[in-house]
């Protein structure tokens, strides 16, 4: 185990800024995750075989006791799950992993992975109104975490892995590779960079072919070709933004009503989420599960527009409630349920000459952008559905247009962002301040620095010190710590041997420790944005200490981070 440790360690080494590990890295996550899915998705789908034969999602052909009592019994399972589950590996979701990434670095506990893995099984297969690309999100942003801290890559490459992690459970679990690596640009890593766009494409289509191979063909929604019959539409599509986009905002309200439920405990929640979606299926058993058998026949135009006004008001409480009350699943497959119904209704209803199953696909993106402000992510989902470029001028226009009114009208964030709120965790969203909060200082740290205990020094280890090739001295003083350039010490110790004082050398150096040279010690790595706040607030701060993975204790000078901030060529 040790030596393939090292093998690994060694061959995804190299230059940190080098691309060609990072890209090996992620063909290594997608394979990996596309294992892990794979198993997933068996296991899943032999959970749903069981219960409604060949077709899988077909929870309507249940009878109605089975109907109300499957998400019951579901609840009753993750309680007995999280009864067992230490209370540290119980938190899960594309919401945790946003949490792992701004607050933890992005390290990943295997025991939340491994709680996720299963709580999903019991969600999923016991109909709850949740989807599978949330536990595929963690599971896949989990295994490159692991592996990105095997091989002992600095947190703003963890951050990357992460997200080829998210991108590789996506295609693996969709079979859309694009929209996976869009949604882990814009929703869990919130940012484009030339840099990690190789990676994530090559763990995106590394987990998408590997999963094919393991599966064969496993899309779960059928593509399907629509496209614009006529611009003369536009004022219809226009409409269908405007419809879309107050159903998110909505959705949002409900959702944020049942986060705030006065319940005394994770158990009521979960017995109460239970009970309601065991309720409403006895009305609609659509809205059982995942709901992509409900997609794929609003898609085909098979549902009449009276019973997707009953689905869509059904799924929107049972939903909310599921997400609200803390059912382990994903939030993207409901959004595209409620999409599609809204947006198949919005067709069958307006004018023009455009089929509604093109208006019931629109209504997909839609929901997806104006709830997760992913358009482009939404706009690539449809993209690899529909299998036409025709779909994407309805797309935009659909797209912009219920984004502006649920984000700009209404003003609603993110749900990710609701859904930490609602745990006292607040993401940075401004720019500048989510650049340097992403960054860190063991990316700029230099070991070329020797340390002192002022205890301890004498002479001959002063000058052992001071005949090193180094340009730094960190000096430790009991428990504080203060930086001293070469140049300034050799200048101070041969004055010191001029004056032939009766000094010893701890008492020579101790006026030298000033306040404007402590170096503050860290016992965790800390973004730039940390570091920053640090130095604001403690203006006489000369540099950090800090532990790394691979070489020990590293220093990062005032210096040299303003330099990095400021200047064009700052390692210069």
């Amino acid at each position: 185990m040790k030596g393939a440790k090292k093998l690994l360690v060694q061959a995804f080494s190299g230059n940190s800024q080098s691309i060609i590990p990072l890209v090996l890295l992620g063909c290594v996550v997608g394979v990996v995750a596309g294992i892990v899915m794979a198993s997933f998705v068996t296991l899943l789908n032999l959970v749903l075989g069981l219960l409604n034969g060949a077709s899988l999602e077909d929870f309507e052909s249940l009878t109605p006791s089975w109907r109300f009592g499957l998400p019951v019994l579901g609840s009753c399972l993750l309680i007995l799950l999280y009864r067992f589950t230490p209370s540290t590996a119980q938190v899960a979701g594309l919401p945790y992993v946003l949490e792992r990434l701004h607050y933890g670095s992005g390290r990943f506990p295997w025991k939340n992975t491994v709680f996720q893995f299963f709580a999903a099984l019991i969600s999923l297969g016991s109909g709850h109104s949740v989807g599978r690309e949330g536990p595929a999100v963690h599971l896949g942003s989990g295994i490159a975490s692991l592996l990105g801290q095997y091989t002992h890559r600095p947190p703003s490459q963890l951050r990357l892995l992460v997200g080829c992690g998210t991108a590789a459970a996506i295609s693996a679990a969709f079979n859309t590779p694009l929209a996976g690596v869009l949604f882990a640009m814009e929703v869990v890593l919130m940012e484009y960079s030339i840099l990690g766009f190789a990676p994530i494409i090559a763990a995106a289509i590394s987990a998408s072919a590997f999963t094919g191979i393991l599966l064969g063909p496993n899309s779960v929604l059928s593509p399907t070709r629509l496209a614009l019959a006529d611009y003369g539409d536009i004022p219809s599509l226009l409409f269908t933004g405007v419809w879309i986009g107050l159903i998110a905002v909505l959705f949002h309200q409900l959702i944020r009503l049942f986060l705030r439920f006065p319940l005394p405990s994770r158990a009521i929640k979960l017995l109460l989420a239970g009970l309601i979606t065991g309720s409403l299926a006895l009305l609609a058993p659509e809205i059982l599960g995942s709901g992509y058998d409900t997609i794929n026949a609003t898609l085909s135009s098979e549902i009449p527009w009276s019973w997707l006004l009953v689905i869509l008001a059904a799924k929107l409480i049972a939903t909310a409630a599921a997400i609200g009350l803390g059912v382990p699943g994903g939030q993207i497959a409901p959004m595209l349920v409620l999409g599609v119904c809204a947006g198949g209704l919005a067709g069958a209803l307006v004018p023009g000459d455009s089929p509604a199953g093109l208006y019931a696909l629109l209504g997909m993106a839609a929901m997806m952008a104006a709830m997760l402000h992913a358009p482009l992510a939404a706009l690539a989902t449809i993209l690899e559905l529909s299998l036409s470029a025709e779909v994407m001028f309805p797309g935009m226009t659909v797209v912009l247009t219920a984004t502006m009114i649920s984000q700009y009208v209404f003003r609603q964030p993110s749900l990710m962002i609701t859904m930490l709120k609602a745990r006292g965790r607040f993401l940075e969203t401004h720019p500048l301040r989510t650049a340097l909060a992403q960054r860190y200082l063991s990316e700029l740290v230099s070991f070329r620095f020797a340390q002192l205990d002022i205890a301890q020094v004498d002479a001959e280890h002063l000058e052992r010190v001071l005949a090193l090739p180094l340009p730094w001295i960190v000096v430790h003083q009991e428990q504080s710590c203060y930086l001293l350039s070469k140049q300034g010490l050799e200048q101070a110790y041969l004055d010191y041997q001029q004056q032939s004082l009766t000094l010893t050398v701890a008492e020579m150096l101790t006026p030298l420790l000033t306040a404007n040279r402590v170096v503050k010690k860290l016992d965790t790595d800390a973004s730039l944005l940390t570091a920053l706040k640090s130095l604001e607030q403690q203006e006489e701060v000369a540099g950090f200490l800090l532990p790394t993975a691979r070489f020990g204790e590293g220093l990062v000078t005032r210096r040299r981070l303003m330099r990095m901030l400021t200047l064009d060529n700052p390692l210069h």
